[in-house]
């Protein structure tokens, strides 16, 4: 299961950056997924929080979707995790840049 919480473009320094955030279900564990493409420095840059399932209601995924729908993205995932450690559920979180050599192709002809 997977619900887009929110994405869009927006602009910084004359150039229009692509994001998604994403929440999903494997079964095992629930998956917050910020990732942001199509920037100036031709990387991707990715963030995540990780939820292990055991010990959760089955309406958590639910839950969590109605609360990061109602936070605005710039705060989203520092209240999420601030909310996660309050409540006393644990989680991994992690990050990733990745170089897209598309665009620098682009960028040198």
């Amino acid at each position: 299961m997977k619900q887009v919480i929110d994405e869009g473009k927006f602009k910084l320094k004359n150039f229009y950056h692509s994001w998604s955030d994403t929440l999903s279900d494997d079964g095992e564990k629930i998956i917050y997924h910020e990732y942001t493409y199509n920037t100036n420095q031709c990387m991707d840059f990715e963030n995540w929080v990780h939820i292990n399932k055991i010990g959760l209601d089955r309406a958590a995924f639910k839950w969590f979707c109605m609360y990061l729908k109602a936070i605005e993205r710039k705060d989203r995932l520092e209240k999420f995790k601030r909310l996660l450690n309050d409540v006393k559920i644990p989680f991994e979180e992690g990050d990733w840049q990745t170089i897209d050599k598309d665009c620098e192709r682009n960028k040198l002809n």
